[in-house]
């Protein structure tokens, strides 16, 4: 089979010197799609199921279509030399005790798709009804069902209104193969959490716990937005009207004003290469321009076209096309504070190092069968719970089932225990596995921002995640410990040996909180930064309007993660890809207007 055939950057556009000499031999796409990630990958696929549409993707990273980085388990670890992430740092977090935080990216074809835990969680209902709530009409999730169902190919659970069988992206339920589990869940069910059969069954309770849905194909390789929607097979097929410039950045968006009107015309970029860092290209788009760059990195390039924050402009020097203030501002992320346990190494991810032989027989068992530990990234399981309904004996009131109904936003949980098989702290003890409990806030009030440090593409924008900027955080954390410590002494009651490794030195709010401050980490899942709504100023200023145009700009869309209003009590690998979904339609519709 072919590889997949990539665009030269001298073919995708015209050195910028040569615009004005012949206009006319600019390279003209009727879409630019600015990114390959996981929703960049889905919108080119999409857009580019009609043959009289052109379509040029410019993708920072490579493609990078190798054995290992298919391998769920080692693409997935970050500190493999083949790891196709890249790692910047926060600035200093003023209330976790100053510390900066590693901020991972996906800069390959398929982005975080390929590098995260492979995770296919849609949210709740309520999390989308809520988005409606807030103004962005046609974004209830009565809306976006049919998005998901449309992209998906479940292997593992049953046809049903809810569930995909027939899109191309496949995902299978985890299969768990820790002793340990058995203990946790019948902990979890005394504390009145009950066990569910799919997480994305939209009826699924706010407190519930379960095996994942995995983006894994049925030869136990992971299944990107890059595989699935962007394979070398369709990018052959289809070279003549789409593609794809790897190894490319871009530097801004060419906005055109005339007559009190701004349209984005096409953008300018470099090479990712730095033996040609100073020669710039241009691409123009007959139609729009689509930022598919991430919760990161959209709103620099916004900004770096004079899309944003006047001042912030101003102080660098940037001219001001458009005052956006919400550009790169309300940035939300899952915050999560490892809580750890001792295990027997051989119920860990830990046996793998431990023990050679073992390793090789794990090793053997996923190259001629597909099972086994290398099957699946590192996560089998999670937890969710509202800690509004937490008794004084740290279980759930189960009453009053309405109050469990997630289609009512306000009864969306707020913790996520994702359950990790594996020291996350770097404090194993010898001869000991580890267990953790990652206690996840997944409703954060607190925001941060992406500013520009420099008018340089390539240097990294400054991130501040603001994490704890908001003291209503600490409750909700300070309860998904208190009962994690609650489910560790059920285990131990059980004849598990499951001792504390990594907890709070006491039960105090005061001590719980030391802990929390020193210890949190970034779930790495950035959203709302170029955030969608109905006005720029005001109560609620907002980037982008519900069809996901930049409010005051023709031919400008974003379509990624950093539109959500607001952050989805999951993982948001799935629901990116349904913005895409989305976004694709509405374009087309536009088309054909």
């Amino acid at each position: 089979m072919a590889g997949f055939p990539e665009v030269l950057i001298q073919d995708a556009g015209v050195p910028t010197a040569f615009i004005a000499e012949d206009p006319k031999s600019t390279p003209t796409y009727d879409y630019i799609i600015v990114g390959g990630g996981t929703s960049g990958a889905v919108l080119a696929s999409r857009l580019s199921e009609d043959p009289t549409v052109s379509v040029l993707v410019l993708e920072k990273g490579k493609v990078a279509d190798t054995w290992t980085t298919r391998v769920p388990l080692l693409s997935a670890n970050p500190t493999s030399k083949n790891f196709l992430g890249v790692k910047w740092m926060s600035v200093p977090q003023k209330h976790a005790g100053d510390r900066t935080l590693p901020i991972l990216r996906g800069e390959v074809l398929g982005g975080c798709s390929r590098i995260n835990g492979a995770l296919y969680t849609r949210g709740t209902p309520g999390d989308y009804n809520r988005w409606e709530e807030l103004g962005n009409v046609g974004w209830a999730y009565k809306d976006l069902e049919s998005y998901f169902i449309k992209s998906e190919s479940t292997q593992s659970h049953t046809a049903s209104s809810f569930r995909g069988k027939t899109g191309p992206w496949k995902n299978r339920k985890a299969v768990d193969p820790y002793k340990v589990t058995s203990y946790i869940n019948r902990a979890l069910m005394r504390a009145g959490i009950r066990h569910v059969q799919d997480f994305n069954d939209p009826t699924a309770p706010a407190a519930c716990t379960g095996l994942l849905d995995v983006a894994v194909d049925s030869n136990s390789y992971r299944h990107s937005t890059y595989h699935a929607f962007l394979p070398p097979k369709l990018a052959q097929e289809r070279r003549s009207h789409l593609k794809v410039c790897t190894r490319s950045i871009v530097s801004r968006v060419q906005l055109d004003q005339s007559e009190g009107n701004v349209r984005a015309t096409g953008v300018f970029f470099q090479s990712m290469d730095a033996k040609y860092a100073g020669q710039e290209y241009f691409a123009r788009a007959r139609r729009e321009v689509i930022l598919c760059a991430g919760a990161l990195v959209s709103p620099q390039i916004l900004m770096l076209s004079g899309l944003g924050p006047k001042d912030h402009l101003l102080e660098n020097g940037i001219g001001v096309v458009h005052d956006i203030p919400s550009v790169g501002s309300h940035l939300q992320d899952h915050l999560a504070m490892p809580v750890e346990f001792t295990t027997p190494i051989s119920d860990s991810l830990h046996h793998l190092l431990s023990n050679p032989l073992r390793a090789i027989l794990e090793f053997l068992q996923y190259l001629f069968f597909g099972i086994g530990v290398f099957s699946h990234a590192f996560l089998y399981n999670s937890t969710f719970f509202p800690t509004r309904l937490l008794r004084d004996d740290l279980t759930i009131d189960q009453e009053d089932r309405r109050k469990l109904d997630t289609s009512i936003p306000d009864n969306r949980p707020d913790i996520e225990y994702m359950h990790v098989p594996n020291d996350s702290v770097s404090i194993q003890v010898s001869g000991k596995g580890a267990y953790t409990f990652l206690v996840t806030l997944i409703r954060p009030k607190s925001e941060g921002t992406i500013r520009l440090v420099s008018t340089d593409p390539r240097t990294p924008p400054a991130v501040d995640l603001g994490y704890l900027t908001s003291p209503d955080d600490f409750a909700p954390l300070r309860a998904g410990v208190r009962l994690a410590l609650r489910v560790a002494k059920d285990v131990r009651g059980q004849g598990y040996l499951f001792d504390d490794l990594f907890v709070p030195e006491a039960d105090s709010d005061e001590e719980i909180d030391i802990f929390i401050r020193k210890n949190l980490i970034s779930c790495y899942h950035f959203t709302s930064t170029c955030r969608m709504g109905t006005q720029t100023h005001g109560d609620r200023p907002s980037v982008v309007d519900g069809e996901l145009k930049v409010h005051g700009v023709q031919g400008l869309r974003v379509c990624d993660a950093s539109v959500f209003p607001e952050i989805i009590c999951s993982h948001t690998m799935a629901p990116s890809v349904m913005v895409a979904e989305k976004c694709a339609d509405m374009i087309k519709a536009e088309r054909r207007r």
